[in-house]
């Protein structure tokens, strides 16, 4: 019988608009989203952006599995610029490789 891997974390892949190649703005800028809906205490989220790509397109950010749900809802009322917008998620980091369509 095939073994389900379980995952503490979630991946999750953003795309940026306008594009910024500035990690810590960005960083910032979800802080603020989760304070801004969360309150203080949820601006202080656990999480670790592990990619952004070089012409400042796409974002991929780790956080716990508890704590996605939080993110993806602040990030969506979030009116800060740069704005991002969910693309995809995954517990298996690999996965958001295939976001986009294959030419």
């Amino acid at each position: 019988m095939p073994r389900k891997l379980s995952s503490s974390y979630r991946y999750i892949r953003f795309a940026v608009s306008p594009p910024s190649t500035d990690a810590l703005l960005l960083r910032k800028l979800i802080q603020d989203a989760l304070g801004q809906s969360f309150g203080l205490t949820s601006s202080h989220t656990y999480l670790d952006i592990l990619s952004l790509s070089e012409d400042g397109t796409t974002l991929v950010i780790r956080i716990g599995s508890n704590d996605a749900p939080k993110l993806l809802a602040a990030v969506t009322a979030s009116t800060a610029s740069p704005r991002l917008s969910f693309v995809k998620d995954s517990t298996f980091l690999p996965a958001l490789l295939c976001a986009e369509p294959l030419s």
